[in-house]
């Protein structure tokens, strides 16, 4: 067992606990053993004999619960490089970002869920949690679209996944994109909610299909986003919220808006998921102006978004779109924690909880942001990874996505 860790002067927020204060953090073994509050230069004199000391007290300097990113693709090798999807290492994109936990958002079906379980969690330092993809080959080919026709869901495969991995499979997950959700989708919406709701789990629904481009297409996706905004449970997840793509919300005015204003009052968590396509500042400011602001802020995060952002810089983008730095520690830690059912041991710091911890700086500056349209959009900080704490155990920050390291281009 490692030695106890001791975090001193730490500025910590903890919206679970509508905590703001400064403090001294011991962490024994993988729990939290005690906050204090701090005494300044007197931390050491308290600390365990051989403790490892760690100061959190630099200007701008915030220890926050573990970041989570509920909507990202870490089965990196459980697809084959060339062919399927290319997924991140779990711990480059986890707890070498600053992340603790992760949600594998539909990376694999039926066909290749074992995988995960026997060889992609079991390396991981990041917690993992899979939410399946109710295709049962998912990713597999490079065709960008998993659901090609309906019989690629099948009841009876997921229902063995899930009997035959017990615990695996935490929520599953829809992509409404390619021609079968337009000649069908309100089909694959109603398959889709049967199981999880056979199951009793939460299910994740891509919106957005930026290949549809046509006004007929087009007005198709609409008639289709507005059946699965009422189609969907409290507790069910619309993922690409801010998507600027047919099959979203939409912004103000839109055909869908109201219809999915309508189920994020009734408990549907509208979560960001910018990915590398699927974000409009322009849109997340009129939604967020309108009530439909976004619940959670996730990456999407494949191998080919890797070398540019992170879920750190997704937290500055929200930012800069008018989200404050309270909204997107909530929205990156217990607004996902209780999304994904995982609240039991992450979304909060507290003596005696497992210790996992995000340490991070809030760095101002002139930052340059442009979204899925080529909108350039600015920003005042940015949010920087500076190590984490997962279960005890301390790692470092990595070298960061872009070549001169964590922060955003500067304006």
């Amino acid at each position: 067992m490692h030695p106890d860790l001791v975090i001193t002067g730490a500025r910590l927020r903890d919206p679970a606990r509508g905590l703001d204060q400064v403090a001294d953090i011991t962490v024994r073994g993988t729990a939290v053993a005690a906050i204090e509050e701090s005494a300044a230069g007197k931390a050491g004199e308290k600390a365990p004999a051989g403790a490892r000391l760690l100061s959190a007290d630099a200007p701008g300097r915030y220890v926050l619960p573990g970041l989570i990113d509920m909507h990202a693709h870490v089965a990196a090798g459980a697809l084959t490089p060339g062919a399927g999807m290319e997924c991140c290492e779990p711990d480059t994109v986890g707890v070498r970002s600053g992340v603790t936990a992760i949600v594998d958002a539909g990376s694999l079906g039926a066909a290749h869920a074992g995988v995960f379980a026997r060889y992609i969690m079991p390396r991981a330092a990041t917690a993992l949690l899979c939410y399946l993809n109710v295709a049962t080959h998912a990713h597999e080919t490079p065709d960008p679209v998993d659901v090609r026709t309906p019989g690629d869901i099948d009841p009876g495969l997921v229902t063995a996944v899930i009997g035959r991995n017990p615990g695996l499979v935490r929520g599953l997950k829809l992509r409404l994109v390619g021609p079968a959700v337009l000649s069908g989708g309100e089909d694959l919406i109603r398959r889709s909610t049967a199981l999880a709701r056979t199951h009793g789990l939460p299910l994740m629904v891509h919106v957005g299909d930026r290949t549809v481009t046509s006004p007929p297409a087009a007005a198709r996706m609409t008639e289709v986003a507005r059946y699965l905004a009422g189609a969907l449970d409290p507790g069910d997840i619309v993922t690409h919220a801010c998507t600027p793509h047919p099959g979203g919300p939409g912004r103000p005015g839109s055909p869908v808006f109201d219809a999915f204003l309508a189920a994020r009052q009734r408990g549907v968590i509208m979560d960001a998921a910018l990915g590398r396509n699927h974000f409009s500042a322009q849109t997340a400011r009129l939604q967020r102006g309108a009530g439909l602001a976004a619940d959670t802020i996730s990456t999407d995060l494949t191998r080919a978004g890797e070398s540019f952002h992170s879920l750190a810089e997704c937290m500055s983008k929200l930012m800069a779109v008018g989200y404050s730095f309270a909204d997107v520690i909530r929205m990156t830690t217990d607004a996902p924690a209780r999304a994904v059912g995982a609240a039991a041991a992450f979304g909060t710091v507290a003596a005696g909880r497992e210790a996992n911890l995000t340490i991070v700086d809030l760095v101002p500056g002139q930052f340059r942001f442009t979204d899925a349209l080529g909108a350039v959009f600015h920003g005042r900080e940015a949010v920087r990874p500076v190590c984490a704490v997962r279960a005890g155990e301390l790692f470092e920050a990595g070298p960061g996505p872009h070549p001169w390291g964590w922060l955003p281009a500067s304006a």
